[in-house]
Protein backbone atom coordinates (compact mmCIF):
# COMPACT_ATOMS: atom_id res chain seq x y z
CA UNK A 1 0.00 0.00 0.00
CA UNK A 2 1.23 3.17 -0.99
CA UNK A 3 1.96 5.82 1.98
CA UNK A 4 -0.51 8.33 2.89
CA UNK A 5 -0.44 12.03 1.51
CA UNK A 6 -0.05 14.76 3.56
CA UNK A 7 -3.77 15.13 4.08
CA UNK A 8 -7.11 14.49 2.21
CA UNK A 9 -7.71 12.66 -0.87
CA UNK A 10 -11.58 12.43 -1.17
CA UNK A 11 -14.02 14.92 0.16
CA UNK A 12 -16.24 12.38 0.41
CA UNK A 13 -16.38 8.03 0.87
CA UNK A 14 -19.61 6.56 -0.63
CA UNK A 15 -20.91 3.66 0.82
CA UNK A 16 -23.43 1.41 -0.60
CA UNK A 17 -24.11 -2.37 -0.99
CA UNK A 18 -23.95 -3.43 -4.62
CA UNK A 19 -26.69 -5.31 -6.37
CA UNK A 20 -26.77 -5.59 -10.09
CA UNK A 21 -30.59 -4.91 -10.01
CA UNK A 22 -29.66 -1.38 -8.22
CA UNK A 23 -26.19 -0.60 -9.83
CA UNK A 24 -27.77 2.12 -12.15
CA UNK A 25 -29.88 3.63 -9.44
CA UNK A 26 -26.50 4.15 -7.56
CA UNK A 27 -24.48 5.45 -10.28
CA UNK A 28 -27.27 8.13 -10.99
CA UNK A 29 -27.43 8.79 -7.04
CA UNK A 30 -23.98 9.67 -6.73
CA UNK A 31 -23.00 11.45 -9.45
CA UNK A 32 -26.32 13.79 -9.19
CA UNK A 33 -25.00 14.07 -5.54
CA UNK A 34 -21.46 15.23 -6.53
CA UNK A 35 -22.73 17.56 -8.86
CA UNK A 36 -25.00 19.71 -5.96
CA UNK A 37 -22.53 19.10 -3.60
CA UNK A 38 -19.77 21.07 -6.11
CA UNK A 39 -22.47 23.88 -6.13
CA UNK A 40 -22.67 24.31 -2.12
CA UNK A 41 -18.76 24.20 -2.17
CA UNK A 42 -18.44 27.02 -4.42
CA UNK A 43 -18.12 25.02 -7.53
CA UNK A 44 -14.37 23.46 -7.03
CA UNK A 45 -13.90 20.06 -8.12
CA UNK A 46 -15.34 17.65 -5.06
CA UNK A 47 -13.39 14.28 -4.71
CA UNK A 48 -15.34 11.28 -4.18
CA UNK A 49 -14.40 7.66 -3.88
CA UNK A 50 -16.55 5.45 -5.26
CA UNK A 51 -15.38 2.17 -5.50
CA UNK A 52 -16.19 1.40 -9.20
CA UNK A 53 -14.67 5.28 -10.49
CA UNK A 54 -11.82 4.90 -8.14
CA UNK A 55 -10.53 1.33 -7.60
CA UNK A 56 -8.34 0.56 -11.06
CA UNK A 57 -7.44 -2.67 -12.62
CA UNK A 58 -4.53 -3.98 -10.38
CA UNK A 59 -5.41 -2.20 -7.57
CA UNK A 60 -5.30 -4.44 -4.21
CA UNK A 61 -9.09 -3.67 -3.61
CA UNK A 62 -9.14 -4.52 0.13
CA UNK A 63 -6.34 -1.77 0.53
CA UNK A 64 -7.39 0.49 -1.64
CA UNK A 65 -10.83 0.56 0.44
CA UNK A 66 -9.05 0.86 3.81
CA UNK A 67 -7.31 3.82 2.47
CA UNK A 68 -9.47 5.63 1.30
CA UNK A 69 -11.13 5.33 4.05
CA UNK A 70 -8.63 6.68 6.09
CA UNK A 71 -8.05 9.56 3.54
CA UNK A 72 -11.73 11.01 2.88
CA UNK A 73 -13.39 13.69 4.92
CA UNK A 74 -16.99 11.90 5.30
CA UNK A 75 -19.03 9.19 4.76
CA UNK A 76 -22.04 9.12 2.71
CA UNK A 77 -23.83 6.20 3.07
CA UNK A 78 -27.09 3.97 1.60
CA UNK A 79 -28.52 1.72 4.45
CA UNK A 80 -30.19 -1.31 3.59
CA UNK A 81 -30.78 -4.18 5.74
CA UNK A 82 -28.16 -5.78 3.08
CA UNK A 83 -25.77 -2.79 3.92
CA UNK A 84 -25.70 -4.10 7.42
CA UNK A 85 -25.39 -7.78 6.41
CA UNK A 86 -21.69 -6.65 4.38
CA UNK A 87 -18.97 -6.92 6.53
CA UNK A 88 -17.46 -4.06 3.81
CA UNK A 89 -19.96 -2.08 4.42
CA UNK A 90 -20.29 -2.69 8.18
CA UNK A 91 -16.64 -1.84 8.38
CA UNK A 92 -16.54 1.32 6.62
CA UNK A 93 -19.18 2.53 8.80
CA UNK A 94 -17.50 1.61 12.25
CA UNK A 95 -14.54 3.00 10.99
CA UNK A 96 -16.38 6.41 10.56
CA UNK A 97 -18.19 6.10 13.83
CA UNK A 98 -14.68 5.47 15.29
CA UNK A 99 -13.51 9.12 14.02
CA UNK A 100 -16.37 10.57 15.47
CA UNK A 101 -15.78 9.05 19.03
CA UNK A 102 -11.77 9.78 18.93
CA UNK A 103 -12.47 13.66 17.78
CA UNK A 104 -15.86 13.35 20.31
CA UNK A 105 -18.24 14.38 17.79
CA UNK A 106 -21.42 12.01 18.77
CA UNK A 107 -24.23 14.99 17.52
CA UNK A 108 -22.99 16.46 14.44
CA UNK A 109 -20.98 13.60 12.74
CA UNK A 110 -19.11 12.64 9.65
CA UNK A 111 -21.83 10.07 8.71
CA UNK A 112 -24.43 11.12 6.06
CA UNK A 113 -27.04 8.36 6.28
CA UNK A 114 -29.99 7.88 3.83
CA UNK A 115 -32.39 5.52 3.76
CA UNK A 116 -32.59 3.18 0.96
CA UNK A 117 -35.08 0.61 2.24
CA UNK A 118 -37.00 -0.18 5.51
CA UNK A 119 -34.90 0.75 8.59
CA UNK A 120 -36.62 -1.83 10.81
CA UNK A 121 -34.09 -4.57 10.74
CA UNK A 122 -31.14 -1.95 11.09
CA UNK A 123 -29.05 -2.11 14.18
CA UNK A 124 -30.09 -0.01 16.75
CA UNK A 125 -26.96 2.80 16.66
CA UNK A 126 -28.41 3.26 12.82
CA UNK A 127 -31.56 3.68 14.18
CA UNK A 128 -30.86 6.18 16.35
CA UNK A 129 -29.18 9.12 13.75
CA UNK A 130 -31.07 11.26 11.44
CA UNK A 131 -31.29 9.49 7.98
CA UNK A 132 -32.22 11.00 4.67
CA UNK A 133 -35.39 9.53 3.20
CA UNK A 134 -34.74 8.26 -0.37
CA UNK A 135 -36.84 5.09 -0.28
CA UNK A 136 -39.49 6.18 -1.89
CA UNK A 137 -37.41 7.26 -4.88
CA UNK A 138 -35.72 3.18 -5.38
CA UNK A 139 -36.50 1.73 -8.05
CA UNK A 140 -35.13 -1.11 -10.04
CA UNK A 141 -36.46 0.10 -13.65
CA UNK A 142 -34.45 1.74 -16.03
CA UNK A 143 -37.27 3.67 -16.81
CA UNK A 144 -37.16 5.53 -13.14
CA UNK A 145 -34.08 7.79 -14.54
CA UNK A 146 -36.58 9.92 -16.98
CA UNK A 147 -39.82 9.76 -14.51
CA UNK A 148 -41.38 12.61 -12.57
CA UNK A 149 -39.85 10.56 -9.32
CA UNK A 150 -36.48 11.31 -10.64
CA UNK A 151 -36.90 15.04 -10.15
CA UNK A 152 -38.62 14.52 -6.73
CA UNK A 153 -35.22 12.76 -5.83
CA UNK A 154 -32.64 15.06 -7.68
CA UNK A 155 -34.52 17.76 -4.77
CA UNK A 156 -34.07 15.46 -2.38
CA UNK A 157 -29.95 15.05 -3.29
CA UNK A 158 -29.93 18.85 -3.39
CA UNK A 159 -31.21 19.06 0.21
CA UNK A 160 -28.67 16.30 1.25
CA UNK A 161 -25.81 17.88 -0.29
CA UNK A 162 -26.01 21.28 1.74
CA UNK A 163 -25.79 19.02 4.57
CA UNK A 164 -22.44 17.00 3.22
CA UNK A 165 -20.53 19.91 1.94
CA UNK A 166 -21.37 21.34 5.78
CA UNK A 167 -19.40 18.42 6.92
CA UNK A 168 -17.20 18.40 4.56
CA UNK A 169 -16.61 21.66 5.52
CA UNK A 170 -16.75 20.88 9.34
CA UNK A 171 -13.86 18.03 9.18
CA UNK A 172 -10.96 17.34 11.88
CA UNK A 173 -7.69 17.86 10.16
CA UNK A 174 -6.07 14.88 8.77
CA UNK A 175 -4.45 12.82 10.91
CA UNK A 176 -2.51 9.82 9.23
CA UNK A 177 -4.00 6.98 11.69
CA UNK A 178 -7.69 7.49 11.25
CA UNK A 179 -9.08 4.11 12.43
CA UNK A 180 -9.89 1.37 9.96
CA UNK A 181 -12.29 -0.61 11.86
CA UNK A 182 -12.82 -4.58 10.70
CA UNK A 183 -16.33 -5.76 11.13
CA UNK A 184 -18.71 -8.39 10.30
CA UNK A 185 -21.69 -8.29 9.03
CA UNK A 186 -25.14 -8.33 11.08
CA UNK A 187 -26.53 -11.57 10.47
CA UNK A 188 -29.80 -11.32 8.33
CA UNK A 189 -33.65 -11.08 10.42
CA UNK A 190 -35.10 -14.02 10.89
CA UNK A 191 -39.18 -13.92 9.69
CA UNK A 192 -41.18 -15.87 11.41
CA UNK A 193 -44.27 -17.72 10.63
CA UNK A 194 -46.32 -15.26 12.14
CA UNK A 195 -45.35 -12.29 9.54
CA UNK A 196 -45.63 -14.73 6.38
Amino acid sequence: MSSSPAGYAYDVFFSYKRHSLTLDWTRGVHSTLKYWIMQEVGGREVEMFVDEESIETGDRWPEKLREALRLSRCMVCLWSPAYFQSGRCVTEWQSFRERERRIGRQSHGLIAPTRFHDGQYFPAEARAVQMTEVSPFTYTAPAFRTSPRAMELEEVLKRFARNVARMIDDAPPFEADWPVVEAQGLAPAKIGLARL
